[in-house]
């Protein structure tokens, strides 16, 4: 059990880091990228935050499943993620070229049908399923981030 919790703090590092080093990129070409673009780019970073708290409570949940703080902490923060959701929405994709329409897309979908299994994983609450939803939630996430930061 320790070892997974460790294992999910390298990897939450590595994807702050990832992240932070998307962010200095995006920030020192923002001026010639488009309004949405900047919009995404400036969800993704909120969105940073969402699931570093996601995985703060996921790992609470992994040490102790029955820990009702961690698990309303959980809830909590994935309603926040979805009230971010509306960013990468039709709305704004469709004012991207095709292809990176496409790309976002299907980032977006994969990332958002990650965070459904995560959370379908925390109404069983077993350290498996916490643990193997919760590493795909990070990898959606990275790969959305390295789609959205090449926009």
């Amino acid at each position: 059990l320790p070892a997974r919790v460790s294992q999910q703090l390298i990897v939450m590092k590595f994807l702050v880091f990832s992240v932070v080093l998307c962010a200095f990129v995006a920030t020192s070409t923002a001026q010639t990228k488009s309004p949405v673009i900047v919009r995404m780019q400036t969800a993704l970073g909120s969105m940073l935050s969402v699931v570093r708290d996601l995985s703060l409570a996921n790992t609470a949940l992994i040490k102790d499943t029955e820990d009702h703080i961690a698990l309303n902490s959980a809830y909590v923060a994935a309603e926040e993620l979805y009230q971010l959701f509306p960013t990468f929405g039709t709305q704004n994709s469709s004012l991207l070229p095709l292809p990176s329409r496409t790309r976002l897309d299907s980032a977006f979908d994969s990332f958002r049908n990650a965070v459904a299994a995560w959370e379908g994983a925390l109404d069983g609450r077993t350290v498996e399923n916490l643990t193997s939803t919760f590493q795909n939630v990070q990898k959606e996430f990275l790969n959305l981030a390295g789609v959205v930061y090449t926009l």
